[in-house]
């Protein structure tokens, strides 16, 4: 029989992700005196090889239900909603017009913190992920059934069946994901344990009768949240490493056996409009039921106040160029809505068109650019804005806002 280190490595890793996490909480489960009602009041009188074999029992039994925990609580609930918080993403649910996206909200600031930390915000795993979706709906549309498996799991059947070697870095790092995905499971009990027995210790003077040291508390509590910390951004950063690999590999075989496509294959539809090379947003909020909108300061002069917008970059919508201005120069996170007008006017002797759209305020944050931003009532709007066309995308704006 031949032996394959890639398999034994998974094979290997993957049991450490079962065995380990439940051997250690086993352990602490039976420092903190419970032993006996997960193996009966004899646990304690066991010696040598029977202790042993408790142990590991034990161990392996909990490290599969931490292992489904794991699978259940942090790929669909933390692990997505982490990666759904980038900026390119956000941009991209707040541009769409899918209704099953439409509504969606902005990511809490603690998800957004988190993303920012653990995940590098650029576009290229993003659009990895949505060429893989092409390619992937290509072959499966004649079967009435793209949805039926997601683009990770289609990857790896794809490359269990025609590239071993690809297939084998993608599990090797699924499986390290797998081994802190099941630690995190371990390691939140511990810190909220910690924390309890230091909320007694301020409570009580009866912990050191029990035999437990009044500091043990803070010192169990404060190392589990570092660990925990670290082996949460290690499980996103080597979760991204797999499903982004395995994007990457598909996409190589796919393009090893094609012709060489244009590039309108690889754009995104909408951002191919000729005439239109900028897009931008008359941004609301209400205020003390009444609507407030938001005017930026003109980059190259700024005594002009004009509306947020800016260039169509490549592969974007009009719709992610208007929601990534506004965002880039007020940072305002705001929802797209209807198309408003189109703007022409002329810098340096060019004619520049510009797409507004009537857009929502959700959320401030920090700015990327450095200028000052406000919102005004419509009739204060009015007076502060600059250029004619501004006022009268102000007042088209409040029109549509009256209608509603």
């Amino acid at each position: 029989m031949d032996f394959e280190p890639d398999k034994f490595f998974i094979g290997l890793t993957d049991f450490f992700a079962i065995l380990l996490p439940g051997a250690l909480l086993a352990y602490c489960l039976n420092g903190a005196g419970l032993g006996h009602v997960l193996l009966g009041s004899g646990y304690a009188n066991l010696k040598g090889t029977e202790a042993w074999v408790a142990f590991l029992f034990v161990s392996y039994l909990l490290g599969h239900f931490i292992f489904l925990l794991g699978s259940w609580l942090l790929d669909d609930r933390v692990y997505d909603t982490i990666r759904n918080a980038t900026t390119y993403r956000q941009i991209r649910r707040l541009a769409s017009q899918d209704r099953k996206e439409k509504g969606k909200k902005v990511a809490s600031a603690t998800v957004l913190w988190l993303a920012s930390r653990f995940i590098r915000q650029d576009k290229d795993s993003d659009r990895a992920l949505a060429q893989t979706l092409r390619i992937r709906d290509k072959y499966l549309d004649r079967l009435n059934s793209p949805s039926g498996i997601n683009a990770f799991q289609w990857c790896k059947a794809r490359l269990n069946l025609e590239h071993r070697e690809a297939f084998a870095t993608v599990e090797r790092l699924e499986a390290a994901s797998k081994f802190f995905r099941s630690l995190i499971v371990v390691l939140g009990p511990l810190a909220l344990w910690g924390t309890g027995l230091s909320i007694l210790s301020l409570l009580t003077l009866a912990l050191p009768k029990l035999g437990v040291h009044r500091w043990n508390g803070p010192a169990v509590a404060l190392v589990s949240l570092i660990l925990l910390y670290l082996a949460l951004w290690r499980y996103v950063d080597q979760r991204l490493k797999a499903t982004n690999q395995a994007y990457w590999y598909v996409i190589t075989l796919e393009a090893k056996g094609a012709s060489a496509p244009q590039p309108s294959q690889f754009s995104v539809p909408g951002s191919d409009v000729p005439d239109i090379s900028r897009a931008g947003g008359v941004v609301y909020r209400n205020r003390d039921n009444r609507p407030e909108y938001l005017l930026v300061q003109a980059t190259s002069a700024p005594n002009e106040w004009v509306l947020p917008k800016g260039h169509i970059e490549l592969g974007e919508t009009m719709q992610e160029t208007a929601v990534r201005e506004v965002h880039e120069e007020t940072g305002v996170w705001a929802s797209i809505g209807p198309p408003l007008d189109v703007m022409r006017y002329t810098v340096a002797d060019e004619p520049v068109t510009v797409q507004f759209y009537l857009m929502h305020s959700l959320r401030e944050g920090k700015a990327g650019e450095k200028r000052e931003h406000k919102w005004f009532p419509l009739h204060e709007a009015l007076q502060k804005a600059t250029h004619p066309q501004t006022r009268r995308l102000l007042e088209l704006a409040d029109r549509q806002m009256s209608a509603r």
